[in-house]
């Protein structure tokens, strides 16, 4: 690891224990990865050297705003983080069947166990956690109050790292959007996630932070047995972000849909990452992946499906699409299958290119505007990504920062 990358001073967290501390000897020993590790060939780190930050601490979280979003549902019971500190009034009034309290050892043990093993941001945030909260949804609760785990901050001289666990019981079902709109310097949330046997969650993960902020995310999915998740993750913000997810279908017959979108302009780099563990036999997971990138954008999809040996009846499909609206942009993708099991239906794929100019000219002689030609066409390109959102809340808070992406891009074109 190069001297010069950026490290986040730790000399100022308090003292940890337990899993804590064998978070910080394993990042105090690794760090950041170097130029040789695989896993980060297309997102180097180097831009972080230029960065000195903090761990932020309780005293930040004071002035925090009162953000209300675009499309935010009425009734949504909103869990505010400040600098990745949580607010204590958030922890009140949460909906019936579900509790909400601090992260204990024993929860953080549960996400170590979640999280991908041996990582530098699982490591990294563990040990320099900012905050912890545990959701627990208990088991047959029905809870179609969404709920909004909304990160703000303004202070590009600290880094955050908030710790959430995410426990939703046998047969219960939630509705859940993890949204970030920091302009810290580095934002390193963790988020495990355990679904029960015949549970059903619809997340949503929104990355619109600010311009100069880089975010590093890693999120661990637990699925038991007929268990459902509903997924999507949406990148706009920061001038760096990865949001990386590892999921493991635990048991038979879970289904796993985890698709996302990245918007990019500038010189932003996006990267999505997942890794999709079928430990047992008939699961399935489907992941469609759209990108859209200008200027000197540059947008990154990795996604590998394993199929272990036993996961018979296995189906698993990956889909990247890429659109370049500048020459300047690239995309670059790595879609993997490692199958062990004979019996399954399994593919990828993957593809980048431009508008269609014969598209274009067979709007504008039908008397439409370039700009809005070129508006239409990016928007039916996002389309079958968006519509992959069931749950009409997620979908009415995902859908007005598209649209505004798509607004701000007609402006630059102007």
């Amino acid at each position: 690891m190069p001297e010069s990358m950026m490290q986040p001073d730790l000399q100022d967290v308090a003292p940890v224990q337990g899993v804590r501390a064998s978070a910080l000897a394993r990042w105090q020993e690794r760090g950041w990865p170097g130029p040789k590790a695989e896993a980060w060939r297309f997102t180097r780190l180097a831009s972080l050297d230029k960065l000195s930050l903090r761990p932020a601490d309780a005293s930040l979280s004071a002035g925090m705003q009162d953000i209300a979003a675009a499309g935010m549902p009425a009734a949504a019971h909103v869990i505010r983080f400040h600098h990745g500190v949580l607010v204590d009034a958030s922890l009140q009034g949460a909906p019936d069947g579900v509790t909400l309290r601090r992260l204990d050892e024993a929860g953080l043990t549960q996400m170590l166990d979640l999280l991908p093993a041996d990582h530098p941001v699982t490591d990294l945030s563990m040990a320099a956690m900012t905050s912890g909260l545990l959701v627990d949804v208990a088991a047959g609760a029905k809870v179609t109050t969404p709920i909004i785990l909304m990160f703000t901050g303004d202070s590009e001289a600290v880094s955050t790292h908030p710790v959430v666990l995410l426990r939703v019981g046998a047969a219960a079902e939630a509705v859940v959007a993890d949204w970030h709109q920091s302009t810290v310097g580095l934002s390193a949330p963790l988020l495990g996630i355990d679904i029960a046997d015949k549970a059903r969650l619809d997340y949503a993960k929104i990355q619109s932070d600010g311009a100069a902020t880089t975010h590093l995310a890693a999120t661990g999915i637990k699925m038991g047995e007929n268990a459902v998740l509903d997924g999507f993750q949406l990148s706009v913000g920061g001038c760096l972000a990865r949001l990386e997810a590892h999921v493991e279908l635990a048991a038979e017959s879970s289904d796993c849909r985890l698709s996302a979108i990245y918007l990019g302009r500038n010189s932003q780099h996006h990267d999505i990452t997942t890794n999709m563990t079928h430990a047992f036999g008939h699961c399935q997971s489907n992941q469609i992946i759209r990108g859209v990138l200008d200027d000197s954008a540059r947008g990154v999809f990795q996604g590998k499906v394993h199929v272990a040996q036993n996961a018979q009846k296995t189906d698993g499909q990956q889909m990247s699409r890429a659109l370049l609206l500048s020459r300047k942009a690239e995309a670059d993708a790595k879609p993997e299958l490692e199958i062990y099991a004979d019996d399954v239906i399994c593919a990828h794929g993957a593809t980048v290119g431009e508008l269609d100019e014969t598209q274009l000219f067979y709007l504008t002689s039908r008397g439409i505007s370039r700009d809005v030609a070129r508006a239409m066409l990016i928007s039916a390109f996002l389309d079958d990504a968006v519509d992959m959102i069931e749950n009409a809340d997620l979908a009415a808070l995902l859908r007005p920062i598209v649209t505004d992406w798509m607004q701000a891009q007609k402006r630059n074109d102007a």
